[in-house]
């Protein structure tokens, strides 16, 4: 989390007009500074319009929607992040095969103790076997917890294990036994599900298309002193093994394109867990997957999770 002794700071609203779950999953992981969903409409309204500034770049929006908010509080240039967005967007509408955009606001706010308030905001959270909490919290043996305690830094503390589609993954790992088992993290993000599996005693690997993706588990696989895990910058088809579990919590039009991957990857009788599917696409995952054997569906809001084996 990045901060100065600036007087200053930046709000920035961030509002995605699709793809929402992925759109905060990049922007906890690549911001690293006070990040929040928030829950009701908020408004950029300057309480001093003399230091303050507002800007709005809004791409094709439907204005008639309500859409996710993400409030990001930071000294960072509005500019540079809005630049980091758009080059984002612009990536993954061309993997996912629709357009990607969202509207963007910021206004120069006098500086205060936002990183307290921020801190008070984010809460620890029990999924499973886990308890997983940023380093302001209590730890679980503190508490008094039978749970594998889990450190996560406050830039990554939102959708670690709170967002349903992370949840139900980490669920799963839990009632599995793991252990010297063999685990690719396919598009691992902060890295949280493959070092849950580690801590569960797994052989793990881990790749996604985004560098900092990399870097960042690495840091929180450090932070929780688990051995750094192989990995690699790209997609599933560059590995050369096959593994007796596979997880990929990404969008369920990116894991279609990668059956065959999984397919050629995983180890006959091996596990596939697939997260984040919106309820709407379910049923086209399942009929791709059709050859796989289904070992349980898990839903919690509109986000679907799924627990396959492969058979033949």
């Amino acid at each position: 989390m990045k901060h100065n002794s600036s007087s200053f700071y930046f709000e920035i609203l961030v509002e995605p007009y699709s793809f929402e779950d992925i759109f905060v999953d990049f922007i906890v992981e690549h911001i690293q500074d006070c990040v929040e969903q928030l829950a009701t409409p908020y408004h950029l309204v300057s309480q001093n319009e003399d230091i303050s500034s507002f800007n709005l770049a809004t791409f094709f929006a439907p204005q008639e929607q309500q859409f996710t908010q993400i409030l990001i509080r930071t000294t960072q240039d509005p500019q540079s992040i809005l630049k980091t967005l758009q080059n984002f967007c612009t990536l993954t509408s061309e993997r996912v095969g629709e357009k990607i955009d969202f509207g963007f606001g910021f206004k120069k706010c006098r500086d205060q103790d936002w990183i307290r308030a921020y801190q008070q905001s984010v809460d620890p959270v029990s999924v499973g076997a886990f308890y997983i909490h940023p380093s302001w919290h209590k730890s679980a043996e503190e508490l008094g917890l039978d749970l594998k305690d889990m450190l996560i830094d406050p830039a990554l503390a939102f959708g670690s294990g709170h967002h349903a589609s992370t949840s139900m993954c980490l669920e799963l790992l839990s009632t599995m036994n793991i252990a010297d088992q063999s685990l690719l993290d396919v598009g691992c993000g902060s890295g949280i599900l493959s070092l849950a599996a580690s801590m569960l005693g797994a052989e793990v690997e881990i790749c996604d298309t985004d560098p900092f993706a990399i870097e960042e588990s690495f840091k929180n696989f450090k932070l929780n002193a688990q051995t750094p895990p192989h990995a690699w910058v790209g997609s599933i088809s560059q590995s050369t093994k096959s593994y007796d579990c596979i997880v990929a919590n990404i969008v369920a039009e990116i894991l279609i394109n990668l059956y065959d991957d999984f397919n050629q990857h995983l180890k006959i009788g091996g596990i596939l867990i697939l997260s984040g599917i919106l309820d709407k696409y379910k049923q086209n995952v399942l009929e791709c997957f059709r050859n796989f054997e289904i070992q349980e569906i898990l839903q919690k809001q509109e986000w679907v999770t799924l627990k396959l084996a492969k058979v033949k």
